[in-house]
């Protein structure tokens, strides 16, 4: 049986790992399409999750992996550029606030499988301060990804082996996942509108990762991993 290469594989979960969480994200209770509730509607939101408990801990168990599988990509990606070239020092500070960013938002999914739980209006009631710990998550855990995603592109435009516009785009992209977020904790009147415009830019970042996968995958190893 032959061996997969770290970075193909490292280039695969690039690709399919954010196509995983988004399509997901989109189909999750409470989300986009079914049941639909604002943010900041605490008990709209927990009456969705509640109402289609199944489905709220099947789309949390993908979005969780598909959030693994892009930290597992950028990681083997951070490590090829901190061999060698040029950017290491912003690709791995990018990483590592990347990684708090998505660690925030999976926490928030183990949250969800608690609120799914919440069946009563005394649950679902008693419930809306564990889902206000969970907003904090998406907030922080949003703020932390685009500022981290912003550095990560930057330490990529400057390399020969990255495209540099595709790089600033993401940068910029990233930077408004940030500002949108930040605005949203700021603004309490148009929380919702900023939430839907950094959901917005985050569809920029699946097409981003995708493409840092397909440019991963076909690399070889670096002789140090061999």
């Amino acid at each position: 049986m032959g061996t997969i290469s770290v970075n193909r594989l490292a280039g695969l979960s690039l690709i399919f790992g954010p196509i995983i969480a988004f399509v997901f994200f989109l189909v999750e209770p409470g989300g986009l399409l079914i049941d639909s509730a604002s943010v900041s509607d605490a008990v709209g939101s927990i009456t969705a999750k509640s109402s289609n408990a199944l489905l709220t801990n099947i789309t949390n168990i993908a979005i969780t992996l598909g959030l693994a599988l892009i930290l597992s990509g950028l990681y083997a990606l951070m490590r090829n550029v901190t061999l060698q070239g040029n950017g290491k020092a912003l690709v791995q500070m990018g990483y590592f606030m990347i990684f708090v960013g998505l660690t925030g938002w999976i926490l928030l999914g183990g949250i969800d499988f608690i609120l799914a739980d919440a069946q009563t209006n005394d649950e679902i009631m008693a419930s809306v301060p564990v889902y206000y710990a969970g907003a904090a998550l998406f907030y922080a855990g949003g703020i932390t990804l685009g500022f981290g995603g912003a550095i990560f592109a930057l330490g990529l435009s400057t390399r020969e082996d990255f495209n540099r516009i595709i790089s600033l785009l993401a940068a910029l992209a990233s930077l408004a996942v940030m500002v949108f977020f930040i605005l949203a904790v700021l603004s309490n009147d148009g929380r919702d509108t900023f939430i839907s415009l950094a959901r917005g830019c985050y569809v920029l970042l699946v097409i981003w990762y995708g493409y840092l996968g397909y440019r991963i995958m076909n690399r070889p190893d670096p002789d140090l991993w061999q």
